[in-house]
């Protein structure tokens, strides 16, 4: 076995980019399939009688509550304590 730290972090930053990869691919698929509902809530909305710019929104509603990060983080500052 090699005990080489370059070869360890060589393996170590290829892992790391796999699974950012595979990551970034979840999010796609998961962007898509949020645009495809978004689209379904637009014609039903259309299909049941709802004016188009209420439809709209009806759509663009979901997408945010769907795409939109559920937890906002906020940084303070803090100051060091003398």
């Amino acid at each position: 076995m090699n005990d080489n730290p370059e070869d360890l972090e060589s393996v170590m930053k290829s892992i790391e980019s796999d699974f950012a990869v595979a990551e970034l691919e979840k999010r796609a698929l998961i962007a898509v399939a949020v645009a495809d509902v978004a689209g379904t809530v637009l014609r039903a909305a259309l299909n049941g009688g709802i004016p188009y710019e209420m439809a709209k929104e009806m759509a663009q509603d979901y997408w945010v509550s769907e795409m939109a990060p559920a937890v906002e983080v906020v940084h303070h500052a803090v100051e060091d304590e003398e």
